[in-house]
């Protein structure tokens, strides 16, 4: 192919051949965009395994969503950066790892819109973007359709318990045909809890609803606790209770819980992402920062109570030991998006920092965030606000990181002194 007049110019003037010193890149844009997405299948899969065909549906209409909005859009405006399918491809299926499994159709294609048009398209494509595309496509949805437990299924669900095929059920299962809990049942895990005669699996508490009350601001306690000391015995015993009512650890490491598509399984997602880091698409920093980050907020975040105007504080890892307070923080990083959130959502490209460093303090404070309000706030994804919010701070993270140019101060000095 022929050169144009306009780089052989340049090439002349800056003293080269035309041949060398020239790199070549090793991998293609393309090419990375269809590993990743080839590694966020293997979360899906998982999904799909625990949740039935339905997961898989929304993760086709995510797909197709995505490809639709971004050629309909290039078509309009003839966005050069836009044409590419194999992002708009791991867009929706990032999209769709972070819906429930029983979202509505019109709810995955409007989550796609914002995604595509809103998320990417209007900053100008692939590698302008400010937010990651697929976080922005799941926020807006969130906040237009707050209760999506509510929609698009025949099952008594209510926003603190999402469905579960049973072991029997699963990969082939209807999560819209599930057994409801009925009150004071204790969720007893995936393999001992009692089945289902004539439904295909269960709604069981979300993992995060039932470690929620230990961090509130204010606890409810019973009037029969009049002093501090008689509060601060009911905590203790109450912290260990609550581990209790979770699933097994084995379940949350293999993905029999209920949560986002592809938040569910921990084996999976690591798997995965360590084959990113492996690929050199991700730097090992970020991901390790985040979930270090995570776990240290959880492990030392008080428990707070309010008993007629007094305060109790009481601190996991140091008032309940170290067993029990690691324990804790453990099925805090499990439960929720944190893992995914880690390897597949902040490592975006475009949307973190650019120099290893600035991503592993990209990590910490995108971590460190994710679980205070996951600890602290009521929101339903807060992992994913997390790192929308330091995909906000990246430009300033970039601008306060870049190294600076060798030699510069020099020329600056020399400068000032002919004038």
């Amino acid at each position: 192919m022929t050169q144009p007049a306009s780089d052989i110019s340049t090439t002349v003037s800056l003293g080269y051949d035309g041949h060398a010193p020239l790199f070549r890149a090793p991998e293609k844009i393309r090419t990375v965009f269809i590993v990743t997405l080839v590694a966020a299948c293997l979360p899906l899969a998982g999904g799909i395994l625990f949740f039935g065909y339905r997961a898989a549906w929304v993760a086709a209409i995510a797909i197709a969503s995505c490809a639709v909005f971004e050629r309909f859009y290039f078509r309009v405006t003839h966005t050069p950066a836009l044409l590419g399918r194999s992002h708009a491809y791991l867009t929706g299926m990032l999209l769709a790892l972070t819906l429930p499994p029983f979202t509505p159709w019109w709810v995955v294609v409007m989550a796609a819109a914002f995604a595509i048009i809103v998320g990417k398209a209007i900053f100008g494509g692939v590698g302008h973007f400010l937010w990651q595309p697929a976080l922005l496509g799941r926020f807006a949805v969130a906040v237009i359709v707050p209760i999506l437990a509510s929609l698009g299924i025949d099952a008594n669900l209510t926003p603190d318990q999402w469905p579960l095929l049973a072991p029997q059920h699963m990969l082939l299962g209807d999560i819209g045909d599930v057994q409801p809990m009925r009150p004071g049942e204790i969720y007893r895990g995936w393999q001992d809890h009692d089945l289902p005669e004539d439904d295909d699996g269960w709604a069981v508490p979300l993992p995060t609803q039932t470690l929620r009350p230990l961090t509130v601001a204010t606890v409810d306690v019973e009037p029969a606790f009049s002093s501090l000391a008689a509060v601060r015995e009911h905590i203790d015993h109450r912290k260990p209770a609550a581990l209790t009512q979770l699933p097994p650890v084995g379940d949350m490491l293999l993905g029999a819980r209920p949560g986002g598509i592809g938040e569910t399984c921990a084996v999976v997602i690591v798997v995965a992402g360590l084959y990113l880091i492996y690929r050199n698409y991700v730097k090992w920093g970020l991901p390790l920062c985040f979930l270090l980050a995570a776990a240290a907020v959880a492990a030392v975040a008080p428990v707070r109570v309010d008993v007629g105007g007094e305060r109790s504080v009481s601190w996991p890892i140091i008032a309940e030991g170290l067993d029990v307070g690691l324990a804790y923080a453990t099925y805090q990083v499990l439960s929720g998006a944190v893992l995914l959130g880690a390897f597949f959502l902040a490592t975006e490209m475009t949307s973190r920092p650019v120099l290893g460093g600035a991503q592993m303090l990209f990590g910490a404070g995108a971590g460190a965030t994710a679980m205070l309000l996951k600890l602290y706030t009521t929101l339903p994804i807060p992992t994913y606000v997390a790192i929308l919010i330091w995909n906000t701070l990246t430009p300033t993270i970039d601008m306060v990181w870049r190294p600076r140019v060798y030699g510069q101060r020099h020329v600056l000095r020399f400068r000032r002194k002919q004038h």
